[in-house]
């Protein structure tokens, strides 16, 4: 039986996508001379550089920053739109506004438990960062004209939750071509591309995503092969703050079929709290699961890498 179309419930869902894309706060280019490491805290929140942590209380996080924007840099005003291709996957969008289910498609990569760290008094993680270099992705000959899609990301929450603020990158193949882009969510609010941040195969990128309060929403993208760099602030969905419960590093499968992306490698993996430095010391696997098995291998070494292995790969 053909489904009947729905013009109005499309047309309301179509006002929400376009009333949180108008809430999200994008930031206007610095001065040529600016120089972040030497900018006052309004000079950094107006040009959309995250807050410079303390040099003494927030040790552990300085250098993260410091390697992301003292080196030079050109800032992007981000341009954003709906990710038409993220908010489609598994329909899931339209399952949210009816019912509010959180249905990942699935998961490989490690998630770090704050209740794994013992913080007196506990705190949950505000910011989690992570360097990642845009994959290779294979051609599938035998289907060239279905699309396939996979996301790679950093996120805080997601795990055990209903809710995920994530960042990174994600990669469509169909046949021989390869669009690859970046992109933003604070799910179960819709996705965010930012079509004008351009990203090609084996460019180093750094993500930052933060919380800076249970309300607000940041990340924070750098290419450090082109010295591009762009920021975005966004609000949670409706009724929802920052819990804090959980730091990620994740490959998402987005399409029915997994894109065979080969090993993906997340390095620089760093979480924190307002005093605390979260690190993989603790790691939890979640994998990709397919109908006959795992379609994906993770795992973490040295205390701040995580490597995504696709089965088709070992």
């Amino acid at each position: 039986m053909a489904r009947k179309s729905d013009p109005q419930g499309r047309e309301e869902v179509e006002r929400s996508l376009e009333a949180y894309l108008q809430s999200v706060v994008t930031y206007p280019e610095p001065p040529e001379d600016f120089r972040p490491g030497k900018a006052s805290a309004r000079e950094l929140l107006k040009y959309g550089y995250p807050r410079r942590p303390d040099r003494e209380s927030e040790a552990h996080l300085l250098p993260l920053w410091e390697k992301a924007f003292a080196r030079p840099h050109h800032r992007i005003r981000a341009e954003v739109e709906i990710d038409r291709v993220l908010l489609n996957r598994a329909d899931r969008w339209a399952r949210v506004v009816r019912d509010g289910r959180f249905a990942p498609s699935g998961w490989g990569g490690i998630v770090a438990l704050t209740s794994d760290f013992s913080f007196s008094p506990p705190e949950p993680p505000t910011m989690v960062y992570g360097e990642m270099a845009v994959p290779a992705i294979a051609p599938d000959f035998d289907n060239p004209n279905t699309p396939m899609t996979v996301g790679f990301w950093v996120g805080i929450d997601g795990y055990g939750t209903n809710q995920v603020l994530q960042a990174g990158i994600a990669a469509t193949v169909t046949g021989e071509n390869v669009d690859y882009w970046t992109w933003f969510e604070w799910f179960p609010a819709p996705p965010v591309r930012i079509p004008n941040f351009p990203i090609e195969r084996g460019d180093v990128v750094t993500v930052l995503v933060c919380a800076p309060s249970v309300g607000q929403g940041f990340a924070s993208f750098l290419n450090r092969q082109t010295g591009a760099t762009t920021s975005v602030g966004f609000l949670p969905p409706p009724g929802l703050t920052a819990l804090g419960a959980t730091a990620e590093w994740i490959v998402e499968g987005i399409s029915a079929d997994l894109p065979n992306f080969t090993l993906f490698g997340f390095h620089e993996c760093v979480a924190g709290t307002k005093t605390h430095r979260i690190d993989l010391s603790h790691p939890t696997e979640t994998e990709i699961a397919g109908v006959s098995g795992n379609l994906t291998v993770a795992a973490a070494w040295g205390g701040s890498h995580v490597l995504v292995v696709w089965e088709g790969f070992r």
